[in-house]
């Protein structure tokens, strides 16, 4: 999700954007398991952004990390962590009157989430679980243009999961299997501030959005083990250029 500028607003519609997206992760079930980390990501986007006209968007992330903590027994736990994102939105630029560039787009999308968390030494199993789920993301941009080149928004999203499931493989002691989730919400919050180039030659933008973001993966009775509940809490920062054409 991206802010836009007067340029965007006056004629270049379409913004191509990408960059790292580097956040900290704290990952609790409810079994007493905690787990904490540094992922290190990359994200890339697409948007069409018209004044008073329909908004088109859509970004992947893709971030790896090593995360480690202990379970309810204190035993030390290490895992890497990968995630991945994808998301589309449509929606419509809605201008804020007597203020030519303050803008407010209320959207609705439609995406995927897989995380994949494999545990190794010196944790005392090492196995792997991919958790997944198709999600309905809800939600709005908005921001003000203070100059010509100098912007900031505020963009807020909240994400309801669809049929998540946890496959766990690789465990010495047991088949492969699958787990169902409760499906539950999680919510994002970002402030982007971007400076614009532009000349005869340049048009681009440089963005930095620092965020948080909450994860919910419901737990719910199953056979021949529950899933457990388990929670995320992320603090982060993402970084992009952005090419306007």
């Amino acid at each position: 999700m991206f802010l836009f500028t007067p340029f965007i607003l006056e004629g270049l519609p379409y913004v191509f954007k990408i960059g790292p997206e580097i956040y900290y992760l704290n990952r609790n079930r409810a079994s007493g398991t905690t787990q904490e980390g540094r992922v290190d990501g990359i994200r890339a986007s697409l948007e069409r952004i018209k004044a008073c006209g329909f908004y088109v968007g859509g970004d992947v992330l893709y971030g790896e990390g090593c995360i480690s903590g202990h379970n309810r027994r204190k035993h030390s736990l290490v895992s890497n962590l990968a995630d991945f994102i994808a998301e589309g939105r449509i929606g419509m630029t809605l201008m804020i009157p007597f203020a030519r560039y303050q803008y407010i787009i209320p959207y609705c999308g439609y995406g995927y989430f897989m995380e994949k968390n494999r545990f190794v030494n010196p944790s005392p199993l090492c196995y792997q679980t991919k958790d997944t789920f198709k999600f309905i993301a809800a939600g709005f941009l908005s921001g003000l243009n203070f100059t010509s080149q100098f912007s900031m928004g505020i963009n807020v999203k909240a994400r309801f999961m669809i049929d998540g499931r946890s496959k766990v493989t690789d465990d010495p002691d047991l088949d492969d299997l699958s787990l169902l989730m409760n499906d539950t919400s999680h919510y994002r919050i970002e402030v982007p501030f971007a400076y614009t180039f532009c000349d005869r030659l340049w048009n681009f933008d440089l963005e930095v959005a620092p965020f948080y973001e909450y994860r919910h993966f419901g737990g719910r009775e199953g056979f021949p083990f529950n899933f457990i509940d388990t929670k995320f809490n992320l603090f982060g920062a993402r970084f992009a250029i952005g090419l306007r054409f």
